[in-house]
């Protein structure tokens, strides 16, 4: 073989070479980039595993009570109301986030085990402006993409679903924290229902009627006080592919 074509020969083997690793790197850099997308809102998740009390457990605690009181006595600016929600993310002191089971305690919110499971620290808490004028309260909570990617072998619908005989009196402090519900109140049966999004009506005092709706989307589940505000803050935590 003349020189010429040894050295067209090393050449494109060369070229070749380089194309394989340079498409090997983007490949790698692809799947890396799926099993680590954020939702809008969750960028600074915590590390502690959900469920896990933190070591300021306590300071984190009054913290996030602090924070939600200061969101319910709010006025609603014409910001908000014009974007039509807006979304709280819990941080402590230091501007960390403050862990989900710290949340949990400061507000008495009951999430089950069964879904703790798959649940990252990530979530947010949103209220929207009401046709009253008073806020239509809500909550994001992040999954485990982890978790989600690589051992979720059943649907989550059904995971949610297994949560609907509880949920009213687990997150009724979120989705209706201004609300004094008896007893009673928080053991009636609701019923949850398919529609555009999964809801139940629920009986409040005084004969009024109010409703918890729920969405799974592919990064979480977004649950909130109204249909309406659901609309409002799906495609925020839902984006559709443009």
């Amino acid at each position: 073989m003349s020189p010429k074509k040894i050295f067209i020969t090393i050449g494109l083997v060369v070229i070749v070479a380089v194309l394989v690793i340079v498409i090997y790197v983007l490949f790698q850099k692809k799947r890396v980039g799926v099993g680590s997308q954020i939702q809008p809102g969750n960028q600074a998740a915590a590390t502690l595993p959900s469920g896990t009390e933190s070591p300021n457990s306590q300071a984190n605690v009054e913290k996030a009570q602090k924070i939600f009181e200061n969101i319910n006595q709010e006025t609603i600016s014409e910001g908000i109301k014009k974007d039509g929600s807006k979304k709280i993310d819990f941080k402590n002191q230091e501007g960390s986030p403050i862990p989900l089971s710290d949340f949990e305690k400061a507000l008495g919110v009951e999430i089950p085990s069964k879904i703790q499971e798959y649940l990252s620290n990530g979530y947010q808490i949103f209220y929207c402006p009401g046709p009253d004028g008073k806020k239509e309260y809500g909550a994001y909570l992040d999954y485990n993409q982890v978790k989600i990617y690589r051992g979720f072998t059943y649907d989550v619908l059904d995971m949610m679903k297994s949560w609907e005989t509880t949920i009213f009196p687990n997150f009724h402090t979120v989705l209706f924290p201004n609300i004094d519900f008896s007893q009673d109140d928080l053991n009636q049966k609701i019923e949850f229902r398919d529609g555009k999004y999964r809801y139940a009506e629920v009986n409040l005092p005084g004969g009024k009627k109010g409703s918890i709706n729920y969405e799974d989307v592919e990064f979480g589940v977004i649950i909130a006080a109204s249909p309406s505000c659901l609309d409002k803050v799906q495609q925020y935590y839902a984006p559709s592919e443009p």
